[in-house]
């Protein structure tokens, strides 16, 4: 066991001896875009060709890696320090490491980012986990694995498999013995109608990818259906393992963000999520890392303190570590954010006059169910749930095509290339109410 990384010691997790809580937030959109949280529609894939159509491929590039060196700087790692945090998690998609024009051929483009905020994580003794978060063919149907058919492709073809495999391997060779890397996060929310066949063989063949090179950093498991349940595994053949949750009660229970519902029942949802997901443990006996919670902006301030501090002192009672999602984004469930009147909130508001995640969704499910009604037979919850991904990947389409191209085109380039500054630390607004409640948790845990 190596004493200056983390690394698992029954149901904790350890650092030179001592038992350690990861208490953190996810860097999400830095190197996989969401569109909800960028303010812009359509996948991480489908904005960045958007881009180079408008303004042509030199220029599209030079913009998203401007975008990337600012969302990320010294003055980020150093405010999340000032929280009383010890880590991040760093979502990336594949493509900024890997090129499917010529697989096996490593991009020094995304390591060279990478390092950059891995060298800000030693400045400040942050331990960070990296997270593959898009694959070739999406591992779920959702947009944030940057899939633009809505169906799970990765688990149907092997060659990608192979791919995500073989950049673990890479990825573990050259981190190996660096100690601030706390872990790898090796799928983010997989899903949906895997056998364990599939599951388990593809965390098997990375397990064995990454032990042949780095026999040492912890490898975190996410389960099925985005990470909310743990049936497929089977029992843990790797001692330094460990269990990833994702833990957002709203997505299951909308009504526990209404001001009116009393706190009472509003946690007793919050308890009865929260403990389905702890399975994991009972059957593993292993440490268990919220890796994603969080809370959509919230108008009510002192009910969205109340709900953090909540699912921050549910996690640590039962001793699970946690992350939040997110730190920076477009205003949606960040804590920094760009200035209300900067270019780049003006020209997403302009596209959200005519485009949202929650409308779009809405509106997908919507023609879902008139084209059931209208020319076919009823058909399941569950076979609804899956086909309504594919048509939200049509309306991802169109939204790109009608609405952010509509609007790129009117945005002169030598604009669009000062947008990224606007992500900058120095240049954004802060929700201190979420810092100061976070600090105050910290301070509060530290002294008991």
């Amino acid at each position: 066991m190596r004493r200056d990384f983390l690394q698992v010691s029954g149901e904790n997790f350890v650092r030179n001896g001592e038992k350690v809580f990861l208490r953190g937030f996810a860097i999400g959109s830095w190197m996989n875009l969401e569109h909800f949280m960028m303010g812009m529609p359509g996948t991480d894939e489908m904005m960045k060709e958007a881009f180079t159509e408008v303004y042509g491929a030199e220029n599209s590039r030079r913009f998203f890696n401007d975008l990337v060196d600012a969302f990320v700087t010294e003055d980020d790692l150093a405010y999340l320090k000032s929280m009383g945090l010890n880590m991040v998690r760093l979502p990336f998609n594949y493509h900024w490491f890997l090129s499917d024009d010529a697989p096996g051929v490593y991009l020094e483009n995304g390591f060279e980012r990478l390092d950059r905020v891995l060298a800000y994580c030693r400045q400040y003794d942050l331990m960070a986990v990296l997270d593959l978060h898009s694959t070739p063919g999406g591992q779920n149907p959702d947009w944030h694995s940057d899939n633009p058919t809505g169906q799970s492709l990765f688990w149907k073809y092997k060659c990608f498999q192979t791919q995500m495999v073989d950049l673990w391997r890479e990825i573990a060779r050259r981190y190996a013995d660096d100690p601030i890397i706390a872990g790898y996060d090796i799928l983010n929310e997989p899903a949906f109608g895997l056998t364990a066949e599939q599951f388990n063989g593809f965390y098997d063949a990375v397990i064995a990818a990454i032990r042949e090179v780095d026999a040492d950093h912890i490898i975190f498991l996410e389960g099925d259906d985005f990470g909310r349940k743990f049936e497929l595994f089977h029992e843990p053949q790797d001692p330094q393992l460990a269990y990833a949750v994702h833990y957002y009660p709203f997505v299951y229970e909308s009504g526990v963000l209404d001001p009116d519902m009393p706190d009472e029942e509003r946690f007793r949802i919050f308890d009865e999520i929260f403990y389905r997901q702890l399975r994991a443990r009972e059957r593993f006996h292993r440490p268990i890392w919220c890796g994603e919670c969080g809370l959509e902006h919230h108008p009510d301030i002192e009910l969205y303190n109340r709900m953090m501090a909540y699912v921050l002192g549910l996690c640590e009672k039962n001793n699970v570590s946690w992350t939040l999602w997110s730190y920076k984004d477009a205003r949606t469930m960040s804590i920094v954010m760009p200035k209300e009147d900067s270019a780049w909130m003006r020209f997403t508001g302009r596209i959200a006059a005519r485009w949202g995640h929650h409308r779009e969704t809405a509106q997908s499910e919507e023609t879902l169910r008139h084209a059931i009604d209208s020319y076919f037979e009823p058909i399941s919850d569950e076979q609804f749930y899956e086909i309504e991904f594919r048509m939200r990947s049509i309306f991802h389409r169109l939204a790109v095509e009608t609405v952010l191209k509509k609007e790129l085109r009117a945005t002169p380039w030598e604009e669009m290339r000062e947008m990224p500054k606007d992500f900058l630390f120095q240049n954004c607004d802060r929700y201190d109410h979420i810092a100061d409640c976070i600090r105050g948790f910290i301070a509060a845990k530290e002294n008991e």
